[in-house]
């Protein structure tokens, strides 16, 4: 019994070691394992701001939020990348606007009361969105009976959609206010001393008119300087300051056109003749060209030079309907050509028009439009006189609106087609109405041009585009370059070699989506911050571009290496040693001069004149940037040889001539100085307080 009481109670010892131990390794698990959750937390951050983790999920959220209501409002079932990267912008600056500055709101007190949000959406301080979205384009005065009427009518939208956006654009009224009253409180905060108003007056009435010579460094030899390694070693441990940066990239990097093989013109030929006989025995060449074409059919009549290709140019105002050319090579493609029609039309037509806008919300709200455009139409039918005054009042196009809805003289194909089509194939004195993708046009022809012969032709066009094989065959030359020359120093060698043109996209940011003549390069820019210098990455297609590059320099955010700015330091304290030299030689000279000539005659140097130099003048005449001899000509007294002065561009010896002080009025200098801070504060402000939120800005990882 006692033996087995031992092994119990060993038994009970060894379960809770293996359970613990199972304990152990399924947390050790979850914690370095890839799906652990305080590891995979940080795979998942978009950012981290004044410590706070924003997940990725988050910003995601309100992106697609935003872009729904964006699609509703624009009638689109998507948008363009342009578009996506905007609301991108706009979220990501609403966040760090959000975890930045929530606590400091909450500290100072500030907030939008419910009365105060009313007033800005119905009372009498309407909020400038309110005014846009619900305004008169002409008159800028907002109807709130209308903006009330809406708001009754939200719960009336099965869709939710109208909700959705009224309670986006309050979102944003309320952001705004909370900001307004925060900039207020800072611009509230500051003011101008009797001090500083009186010096910046001072510095602002005073106006000089000076001569000066000026040696500038490049006259002495680089090789006539020395810059020990100890010298450039001391300036950069006591001048780090000056060398911090931003994280950026310079990638290298070749492109590998796509373009069509010699094999791929001659499918292209060969098509066009195979079928050049079908196309002249269709029934119908317009829908022959329809289902054959690379380009469909343009209904358009043409006056003679519009068509793009010379030669059937001139051919169609010569033959007659129903013939066709043979096949032509026009660069990138082989065109055929049937004339399907001849026309005496207007040359070009003046017209006038009343845009009612169908950029709408919901089916009634286009209902209401369509029939107020009948409205209209019946009023200025009945009284064309009155056409202009309408036009004035309820046109949404606000340039002809001004002019009574007067558009002028314009050719055919200058408006978009329905509009085009109406006024080309009416007659004087026509008021018609048609609907195009801006709305409902009301539109009065007033004068036809002169009748000319115009043309519609039914073009059957092959482009010559890269075929499979050619593609391919242009993939796997960049892809060998890329494989056999791994290495940067292999990479420009075989460049080199094969004469490949190398292009540099230098200082790209981790967030940059654009390099010039590449389309959306931006995996190129991810992969330059994922990788090590020189190295040479995989084959990137960009539009129709086949791009290998390499890293050609890394430089982090922080403090620049001391490699990386020897060269800078080395410029700098070679041009300090030669203002040094220069100043030595300026003071035995001017220790034996009376006057600015006598010392421009030892020096073998010209006076320069520079007259109404003040304080808060940038730059000299003929020389440029020189901020330290502006203030010493300025502080300067008459008559008195001032020198040597080490400027930006040389060494300086001047002389003041005349010193004229103008009153200027303290207090209202301190009002201009109180303005500039106010101006900068809201800027400034914001920015000092992002800077100190420590902000981990990780969307790069995802975009």
């Amino acid at each position: 019994m006692a033996t087995l009481e031992k092994l119990r109670n060993r038994a009970g010892t060894l379960v809770a070691v293996v359970i613990g131990l199972a304990l152990l390794a399924f947390i050790l698990g979850d914690l370095f394992g890839s799906g652990g959750s305080l590891f995979s937390r940080n795979q998942f951050e978009i950012a981290e701001i004044s410590g706070k983790s924003i997940p990725y999920q988050t910003y995601q959220e309100r992106v697609d939020h935003i872009a729904e209501l964006n699609k509703v409002s624009r009638r689109v079932n998507a948008l363009d990348e342009q578009t996506m990267e905007n609301i991108r912008e706009e979220v990501w600056n609403q966040l760090v606007q959000e975890f930045v500055l929530s606590s400091n709101y909450k500290n100072l007190g500030i907030a939008v009361s419910p009365s105060e949000l009313f007033d800005m959406v119905q009372g009498r301080n309407l909020h400038p969105i309110i005014r846009q979205e619900f305004g008169n384009p002409q008159t800028g005065e907002v109807d709130v009976a209308m903006v009330d009427q809406f708001l009754r009518n939200l719960d009336a939208d099965p869709s939710g959609f109208q909700r959705a956006i009224w309670l986006y654009l309050e979102d944003i009224i309320i952001r705004d206010r909370l900001f307004t009253k925060y900039n207020n409180l800072i611009s509230k905060g500051l003011y101008v001393t009797n001090f500083h108003a009186e010096k910046s007056a001072a510095s602002r009435s005073t106006r000089v008119d000076m001569e000066f010579v000026v040696e500038r460094y490049n006259s002495v030899a680089d090789s006539l300087i020395t810059v020990s390694a100890s010298e450039v070693s001391k300036f950069y441990k006591n001048n780090k300051h000056k060398f911090q940066q931003q994280a950026s990239r310079d990638v290298e990097y070749i492109v590998f056109p796509i373009t069509p093989s010699q094999d791929d013109y001659k499918l292209a030929e060969e098509w066009i003749n195979k079928i050049k006989d079908e196309f002249r025995s269709a029934s119908d060449p317009v829908q022959f060209t329809n289902l054959n074409s690379d380009t469909p059919y343009n209904e358009r009549f043409y006056k003679q030079g519009e068509l793009s290709n010379e030669e059937i140019d001139q051919w169609a105002f010569s033959a007659r309907v129903g013939e066709f050319t043979d096949p032509i090579f026009d660069g990138e493609s082989y065109l055929m050509a049937n004339l399907v029609n001849i026309e005496f039309l207007p040359d070009s037509v003046k017209a006038r028009h009343i845009l009612l806008s169908t950029n709408v919300q919901s089916q009634a709200e286009y209902d209401a439009v369509s029939q107020k455009a009948d409205s209209l139409l019946n009023v200025v039918k009945r009284n064309r006189t009155r056409f202009a005054q309408v036009a004035r009042e309820y046109s949404d196009d606000p340039g002809s609106a001004a002019q009574g809805g007067d558009l002028g003289w314009f050719p055919e194909g200058a408006m978009v087609k329905p509009f085009n089509d109406a006024c080309f194939n009416g007659k004087k004195g026509d008021i018609v109405l048609v609907e195009s993708q801006f709305g409902f046009h009301i539109i009065e022809i007033q004068e036809l041009g002169r009748l000319t012969k115009k043309v519609q032709v039914a073009l059957l066009e092959r482009n010559v585009i890269p075929s499979s094989r050619t593609y391919q065959n242009i993939y796997q030359k960049a892809s060998e370059f890329a494989g056999i020359n791994n290495t940067y120093e292999k990479f420009t060698a075989a460049a080199q070699e094969q004469r490949l043109s190398k292009r540099l996209a230098s200082n790209l940011r981790e967030l940059d989506k654009r390099v010039a003549g590449l389309e959306n390069p931006r995996e190129m820019v991810r992969w330059a911050y994922r990788e090590k210098v020189n190295s040479v990455s995989p084959v990137f297609e960009f539009g129709d571009n086949f791009v290998v590059a390499t890293l050609k320099a890394v430089r982090e955010e922080g403090v620049a290496p001391m490699a990386q700015v020897e060269q800078e330091i080395r410029a700098e304290l070679i041009q300090e040693k030669k203002a040094e030299k220069l100043k030595g030689k300026f003071s035995s000279a001017i220790a034996n001069a009376n006057s600015i000539h006598n010392l421009a005659s030892e020096l073998s140097l010209q006076v320069q004149e520079a007259p109404g130099i003040t304080f808060s003048s940038f730059s000299l005449p003929a020389v440029g940037f020189e901020p330290a001899v502006i203030a010493a000509a300025v502080q300067a007294s008459e008559g008195k040889v001032v020198g040597p002065i080490k400027g930006n561009s040389g060494v300086y010896a001047l002389v003041t001539n005349a010193i004229n002080i103008e009153e200027v009025d303290k207090s209202a200098e301190a009002t201009r100085l109180l303005n500039l801070y106010k101006s900068r504060s809201v800027r400034e402000a914001y920015e000092a307080i992002k800077e100190n939120a420590n902000i981990i800005d990780k969307r790069s990882r995802f975009f």
